[in-house]
């Protein structure tokens, strides 16, 4: 290629050359062009003037410090292949779900007394029984089988206070509902006792006996007795206190009375009975029965105030009864025993003291054997050997004859009876001479 020259006649490799020279005198100059394919010193340094000053000072960066490797992960072998997992977890989930639902059965078997016997027992609920006490009687005779399960239902229905003291007749396929109201006095059947109560009975003698009959404890009866006020015209003046204030009107019948029935109740239906009994025919025997006894005392000279205050009252019939109920060998004899009664009750000034051998008894409580001259001067209202007049009150519960006997005595002049042995009935004398010759004669018999 032909040489190309500028206008001032230098060519351009001359003008080339020039400023390469022009540069190696430079101080700063580039250094002289290393050799194609020779390295570069290992300590050369770019140099960038001012460029990055505001960087700070470039380190070289530091090789990271090498870990030690980790060691393999142990594979653990599975104890427990996940199969069997799956499988165990169905047959638990089964175990739970069959559990849970044989529970539910169970329970819904208790509260609803599926397949159960129809036989029935006996149960008492006592007096002021807590529920857990319910629900524990009941388990214990055979009637529920989960206790818990019942004291739920009756708090859950508000029935935990509905069930009475009493006995009852359960059967044991009785739901929880049937058993609930099987407890109530509206809708239980209760267990009954008949019981008869006898002529002549005392009270502590009819409250003893209902008591053998589990009717009631003797002692519940003595104090409803004592302190219960029954709504009756005949007991209005008689006094609060004593377990015999009853007496003479617990009218002696066959009854039919609940198992652990209430006291009060019982009572109720004794004295019911009398005032049925007495009826109004009764009350007017009573006031012919006074009119011909103030006859009596008038012709004897007693004043209209001895007469008033002396008027047989129902209180006064009914003692009378009482002690003829106890008198009585055969009641076809009853109205002459009133007579005596009468006899000398009409005639005080003669004849003070009744001298009633049973009133002696009823002082002392009972006796063993004949009575003796001791028995007689024993300190009481009820002694008529040392007491005027009549006793303090009854001295038994008489029957309907002997309270017929008591309004109708018979027209007699005697005034001692004694038992004839032969007869077994009672003689009657109409003086103290005829009366001792007549014991005489007994024990020489």
């Amino acid at each position: 290629m032909t040489e190309e020259h500028r206008s001032d006649g230098r060519s351009i490799d001359e003008i080339l050359a020039e400023a390469r020279a022009e540069l190696d005198k430079t101080p700063d100059g580039p250094q002289q062009a290393a050799e194609p394919g020779t390295p570069e010193p290992d300590d050369f340094t770019p140099d960038f003037g001012h460029t990055f000053d505001d960087y700070g000072e470039f380190e070289e960066p530091q090789p990271e410090e090498e870990l030690p490797p980790e060691p393999p992960r142990k594979r653990h072998k599975r104890i427990v292949p996940l199969f069997v997992k799956i499988i165990l977890y169905v047959v638990i989930v089964a175990v739970v779900s069959v559990g849970a639902g044989y529970a539910a059965w169970a329970c819904a078997t208790d509260v609803l007394a599926f397949g159960r016997s129809s036989d029935t027992i006996q149960v008492t609920v006592p007096e002021n029984a807590s529920l857990d006490a319910i629900a524990d009687m009941l388990h214990d005779n055979g009637l529920i089988q989960y206790p818990w399960l019942f004291k739920l239902y009756c708090k859950f229905t508000h029935s935990a206070g509905r069930m009475d003291a009493g006995t009852y007749e359960l059967a044991y396929n009785y739901d929880y509902h049937a058993l609930v109201s099987g407890m109530t006095e509206s809708g239980g059947t209760r267990t009954t006792v008949r019981v008869m109560l006898p002529e002549g009975a005392t009270c502590a003698q009819i409250f003893a006996l209902l008591e053998k009959n589990e009717v009631c404890t003797a002692e519940k009866l003595g104090e409803s007795a004592a302190n219960t006020h029954f709504d009756y015209w005949f007991l209005e003046d008689i006094p609060y206190g004593e377990t015999n204030r009853l007496e003479g009107f617990l009218f002696p019948d066959t009854y039919d009375f609940y198992v652990n029935d209430d006291p009060d109740r019982v009572l109720e239906k004794l004295l019911s009975n009398f005032n049925r009994k007495f009826s109004d025919d009764a009350s007017a025997q009573l006031e012919t029965l006074n009119t011909a006894l103030a006859e009596r005392w008038t012709a004897k000279g007693y004043d209209e105030s001895y007469i008033e205050a002396h008027r047989m009252t129902i209180y006064d019939l009914v003692t009378v009864a009482s002690m003829i109920e106890k008198e009585t060998a055969s009641a076809k004899e009853s109205s002459t025993i009133a007579s005596v009664i009468y006899n000398r009750l009409c005639d005080p000034a003669n004849y003070p003291y009744l001298n009633i051998d049973a009133t002696i008894v009823y002082a002392l409580g009972g006796v063993d054997g004949a009575l003796t001259y001791e028995d007689t001067q024993i300190d009481s209202p009820y002694n008529t050997y040392n007491r005027t007049g009549l006793p303090a009150g009854p001295i038994s519960n008489p029957g309907l004859s002997s309270i017929s006997a008591a309004l109708n005595p018979a027209d007699t002049s005697y005034y001692y009876y004694a038992l004839d042995d032969s007869t077994g009935l009672h003689h009657f004398s109409e003086s103290y001479d005829e009366h001792q010759a007549f014991l005489a004669g007994q024990n020489d018999a």
